[in-house]
């Protein structure tokens, strides 16, 4: 997959921007506020129901295909949703 997605534009630097700002959130709120991290806050939200813990699965799943496997989520998109072979 080529890196085009990677040329320094407004949007390139936008997603920059959020991963950097998201760092250094984490890291205030796991320094001065234990217990305020992102994970204390989506941990009961998908641990309350059966319906949001699977809704996580499936979306973390997902991403994993989606970010470490694309050719296999290709492939799996295919099977399941039809369209050209390749």
């Amino acid at each position: 997959m080529p890196w085009t997605a990677w040329h320094l534009d407004h949007l390139t630097v936008g997603w920059i921007a959020w991963i950097v700002f998201f760092v250094v959130w984490e890291t205030y709120a796991l320094w001065f506020h234990p217990g305020q991290e992102l994970t204390a806050h989506l941990r009961p939200l998908f641990g309350e129901h059966q319906l949001t813990w699977w809704l996580g699965v499936g979306l973390w799943g997902w991403l994993g295909f989606h970010f470490l496997a694309p050719r296999l989520e290709a492939g799996m998109l295919r099977l399941f949703v039809g369209g050209p072979a390749g």
